[in-house]
């Protein structure tokens, strides 16, 4: 049996942006096989479900109320354990998780080339995002091949002392995901669940303006995160014609913070669930806007043509501050106030950018690992 490429996932956001490269991979006729941590499992689950992908390991590390220490000893332990049974001839990671660094970190140790797929994405800052901007500093230093989204990641990774035959600028593979799940939306043969359908349908029938807010960083648990959900009740009170669907994310330091916050006494702010992957693109491609720590949700939204309001105060994602359809907040109550009115009364919603790709990055990637010869 010829060596695998192995694709290692552990959360959904590395899932939407990898599973494109796996499913290219296997349609050119690459053996791949899949390897899913579980760092979120019911959320990473809901996207290989929408993907129509089961993993080959299932490592299943998930634990209650796990930490940064258990994560990454778990993710370098088992990973260790599968490269060494299955000898890959390559291993793809993504991004700057936890779960990137421990699996790649793992493959290093066994001599095994380390493919990263989102390189070069920095802050300058190792404490925002916290741990992440380590994580993709480390993969760096001992991947052979970098694949950056934009022009400025490949600088970055240059920097870093990397030869340039070693760095490539492919586009962001998030946009291939976004328009693939976009597509399917459109042709019917994926349906976005009826409370996010009514919910659209509602708010245009009525003639309001939908936005969409996101926040779960860990860098903002020290006060920032009390600050945001300030701001955000203020501006909702404010503006009754504002509907703002607020996906809360599991963690329960953020749970706490939003019943604190009294965010469900406010009839115009809509709390729920974490959205699927379809749920999400089909309320981006509708609101007037989106106020959001999310990394992937900044590119998404500003593929989709949309104004992003970023919750943190350093971003790896400057593209679309320089393209204008992004402004940098941080945790600052007043400033995320005056800019949700500055969006209100000034929507900036236009053609959607290309600053993160065009579709067709995974192709990109894939042809690339076939010239190099390492399948």
């Amino acid at each position: 049996m010829e060596k695998p490429v192995v694709v290692v996932i552990g959360t959904r956001p590395e899932a939407i942006k990898l599973l494109p490269v796996y499913l290219r991979l296997k349609k050119i006729g690459i053996p791949t096989v899949l390897c899913v941590t579980h760092q979120h499992k019911h959320m990473l689950d809901a996207v290989l479900d929408i993907f129509q992908v089961s993993p080959d390991y299932p490592l299943d590390i998930m634990i209650p109320g796990q930490q940064l220490d258990y994560i990454t000893g778990a993710v370098v332990q088992k990973t260790y354990t599968l490269f060494k049974d299955i000898s890959p001839a390559l291993v793809i990671v993504q991004g700057d998780t936890t779960t990137a660094y421990g699996s790649s970190l793992a493959a290093f140790y066994q001599h095994i080339p380390v493919a990263h797929v989102e390189a070069g994405l920095r802050t300058g800052n190792k404490w925002a995002p916290f741990p992440e901007e380590i994580n993709r500093q480390c993969i760096t230093t001992y991947a052979e091949l970098h694949f950056a989204p934009t022009p400025l990641n490949v600088l970055h990774v240059l920097r870093a002392g990397i030869p340039a035959s070693a760095v490539f600028c492919v586009g962001n593979t998030v946009v291939d995901a976004l328009y693939m799940i976009r597509q399917k939306i459109q042709q019917g043969t994926l349906v976005p669940s009826m409370f996010v359908r009514e919910l659209v349908e509602q708010t245009k029938c009525e003639k309001k303006k939908l936005v969409l807010l996101t926040t779960h960083r860990r860098e903002s648990f020290d006060g920032g995160l009390t600050s945001i959900l300030r701001a955000i009740k203020n501006f909702a009170q404010a503006f009754s014609d504002v509907i703002l669907l607020f996906p809360v994310h599991p963690n329960p330091i953020v749970q706490v913070e939003v019943e604190k916050a009294g965010l469900h006494e406010i009839q115009n702010i809509v709390l729920t669930s974490p959205l699927s992957y379809s749920d999400l693109v089909y309320a981006l491609d509708a609101v007037n806007f989106v106020i959001t720590d999310s990394g992937g949700i900044q590119e998404e939204a500003v593929c989709l043509g949309k104004s992003v309001i970023v919750l943190r105060d350093f971003t790896e994602r400057v593209e679309s501050i320089w393209s204008g359809m992004s402004m940098l907040a941080g945790t600052n109550q007043m400033e995320i106030e005056r800019m949700c009115r500055e969006l209100y009364y000034c929507s900036r919603e236009g053609k959607a950018q290309f600053v993160y790709g065009d579709g067709k990055s995974s192709e990109r990637i894939s042809s690339i690992i076939m010239k190099k010869e390492y399948v």
